[in-house]
C-alpha cells in the first residue's frame, strides 16, 4: 500500500500493460492496468481480462454475462464517474471498500454503494476452451413421435431449451453459439445429427434456441420453426468439457464413432484477445488529481500527523476535521480512506512505504474464478441416430 507515481510519469503497472501493446501506456493513467496486473499475478487474467480502458473493461464483463449490480469480495468495481475501477475487498452496510490505484497511488478506499455503476464478477466469466464454426440443424425429441421424434435424449435429461445433440463431444459439454449477432447457451445432452454430420452439420440445437437465433417463432404443435430454415451457419465456443465419453476439440461425424472414445487430451485453450485502446483515450477519461485541502487531523496511535495534514483521495472535509481509530469522519464526507491500521494509515497520510501485498488480491480472485460446478457422469454413451 502506498505505491505512488505522479501523473504522467512511468508506473510499474503501466509498464506491465505496455508490454505487447504500446510503449505510451507506461506513462498513462494506470487504474485499470493495476487491476489487470493483479489478475495477471494471480494467474486469472482469462477471468478478469487485460485492460487499460475501463469502458472496454465494463463492456467485456457484460458480454461475458459476468456483470452484477451488487458488490462481492473479489469483484471488479466500476464507478459511475471518472471511469475509476478497483477490486472489492469488503462490502457491508451500504459501503464498498476497494483496493485501487487512485490519483496515482495504490490505496484502500471506502465509498457508498450508490457511487458504483456495477461489478464484473470473475467467477462468472465463461473462459473459452475451444472455438470454431459449423452448420447447425435443430430437433425436439420429447417422446411425442412428432416430426421425426425418435425418443428421449440419450443423457436421460428431459428435452428442454438449451439441450443440444453432438455427434462427438462428451455428454455434459457446455458452451454458446452465435448466429447473426445473436448468442445462445447450450449443453450436450444427446447424440446426433447422424447422416447430416457426414456433410458438415455438426450440431443439433433444440428447436426453441434455433428459433431465437433465426428471429422466428417455435411451433410447439408441429415442432418446427416459423422461418422454415433447417440449417444455419454458427460460431461456437466451448466453456466446459463434459466428463463422459466423447472426443474433445473439433467435432467429428457420427460415423467415426468418436462419441464412444475416452479423450484425456483436450486441445489447448485459445489465447484470449482483449481490445487495446489508444493512449489518448485512457488519458481522457481518467480522473485528474484533485487539489489537496489542508486540514487539522487529531493524532492517533501509530500515525504521525499534525496541522495542515493532507487527507486521502476523494475525501471532502472541513477545517479541524477529527478522525479516530474506527475511521469516522464528518457527516459531509463522501469518501473515506480508512485509518484503522498502520498500513491503511500510510495511504491516508500519503506516506509511500510499501505496496499492497498482492497475495490477498490473488486469493480473492482465484477463489472467485475457480469453477464450482461438478461434472455429471453420463452412463448412456450412445443415443439415437439422426437421419
Amino acid at each position: 500500500m502506498g505505491y505512488r507515481v505522479e501523473h504522467g510519469q512511468k508506473s510499474k503497472y503501466g509498464a506491465w500493460y505496455a508490454q505487447g501493446t504500446s510503449a505510451g501506456f507506461a506513462n498513462a493513467p494506470w487504474c485499470d492496468s493495476f487491476v489487470s496486473w493483479a489478475a495477471g499475478t494471480a494467474g486469472v487474467s482469462k477471468s478478469v481480462g487485460k485492460f487499460a480502458h475501463t469502458p472496454d473493461h465494463q463492456a467485456w464483463f457484460k458480454t461475458q454475462n459476468a456483470w452484477a449490480t451488487q458488490p462481492q469480495p473479489g469483484a471488479v468495481a466500476f464507478l459511475k464517474k471518472h471511469a475509476q475501477v478497483g477490486i472489492v475487498e469488503e462490502a457491508a452496510s451500504g459501503k464498498v471498500t476497494t483496493i485501487e490505484a487512485l490519483h496515482g497511488k495504490v490505496q484502500r478506499v471506502t465509498r457508498p454503494e450508490s457511487e458504483f455503476s456495477g461489478y464484473g464478477v470473475p467467477k462468472q466469466v465463461q473462459t473459452p476452451l475451444f472455438a470454431g464454426s459449423t452448420t447447425a440443424s435443430y430437433f425436439w425429441d420429447d417422446g411425442s413421435g412428432v416430426n421425426g421424434d425418435t425418443g428421449a435424449p440419450a443423457s436421460g435429461k428431459p428435452m428442454q431449451k438449451g439441450l443440444a445433440a453432438s455427434p462427438s463431444w462428451p455428454m455434459g459439454t457446455e458452451g454458446y453459439v452465435i448466429h447473426n449477432g445473436r448468442k445462445a447457451k447450450f449443453f450436450v445432452g444427446d447424440r446426433g445429427p447422424g447422416d447430416p454430420s457426414g456433410s458438415g452439420v455438426m450440431l443439433d440445437l433444440d428447436g426453441k434456441t434455433f428459433a431465437e437465433l433465426t428471429g422466428s417463432s417455435w411451433n410447439s404443435s408441429s415442432l418446427t420453426v416459423s422461418s422454415g430454415e433447417g440449417h444455419i451457419k454458427i460460431d461456437y465456443v466451448i466453456t466446459k468439457w463434459g466428463s463422459g465419453l466423447g472426443k474433445k476439440g473439433a467435432p467429428a461425424p457420427f460415423s467415426s464413432g468418436a462419441y464412444n472414445m475416452r479423450d484425456s487430451s483436450p486441445p489447448k485453450p485459445p489465447t484470449p484477445k482483449f481490445p487495446t485502446p489508444k493512449v489518448s483515450e485512457v488519458t481522457k477519461i481518467c480522473a485528474s488529481t484533485p487539489a489537496q485541502t489542508p486540514t487539522t487531523i487529531k493524532k492517533i496511535a501509530n500515525t504521525k500527523t499534525g496541522a495542515n495534514t493532507k487527507t486521502g483521495a476523494d475525501t471532502r472535509t472541513g477545517a479541524d476535521t477529527r478522525t479516530s481509530a474506527n475511521t469516522k469522519t464528518t457527516a459531509d464526507t463522501e469518501t473515506t480512506v480508512g485509518t484503522a491500521t498502520p498500513a491503511i494509515q500510510n495511504a491516508a497520510n500519503e506516506i509511500p512505504i510499501h505496496e499492497f501485498p498482492i497475495s490477498g488480491i490473488a486469493a480473492a480472485l482465484i477463489v472467485l474464478a475457480a469453477a464450482t460446478a461438478g461434472f455429471r457422469h453420463y452412463t448412456r454413451p450412445r443415443g439415437r441416430h439422426h437421419s
